[in-house]
């Protein structure tokens, strides 16, 4: 990945000026083929945006090209990883969904059992189930993964 902090001189587009309200930098991707076996991908930023990276940059002891290259990994893993648990919550049944929703609110087995009037056993159940389909081993895991994604969907009445 390539960073250049000015947009290239060849483009004939150039930023418009910032009017208020509008966020005062802009980011740009561009695909680049510096050669047909590795085409990259360009990141132009000017501005704010710019500046805070050769901050950051700087403060990590880091090119601002590897720290760039850091957090778009880093964020194209957690949009898959959201993705992934979306695409879970979306296959799980009814139950397993309301279990889940009150299991990611720190219930335990037994208070999530009188509340939707089952079994310990049968939450014990859907709680393994829901866990073997996120790929997780506990019910921390499960709430701390949902947290960490953003994915607060559980409702607010839910007691």
């Amino acid at each position: 990945m390539w960073f250049f902090r000015r947009l290239n001189s060849a483009s004939t587009e150039r930023p418009s000026t910032s009017s208020p309200g509008r966020v005062g930098w802009l980011a740009r991707l561009r695909r680049l083929a510096p050669d047909s076996s590795h085409p990259g991908l360009t990141v132009e930023l000017e501005g704010q945006l710019a500046l805070l990276l050769r901050r950051a940059a700087r403060v990590r002891n880091r090119s601002p090209q590897a720290l760039a290259q850091e957090l778009l990994s880093s964020a194209l893993e957690r949009e898959a990883l959201r993705r992934h648990a979306e695409a879970v919550l979306a296959s799980l049944t009814p139950r397993e969904r309301e279990i889940t929703w009150l299991a990611a609110r720190g219930r335990t087995n037994q208070e999530i059992a009188e509340k939707l009037v089952i079994s310990p056993e049968t939450v014990k159940s859907h709680v393994r189930s829901v866990l073997s389909k996120f790929g997780l081993h506990s019910k921390s895991d499960l709430r701390m993964l949902l947290l960490d994604l953003g994915l607060r969907w559980w409702r607010q009445e839910a007691g």
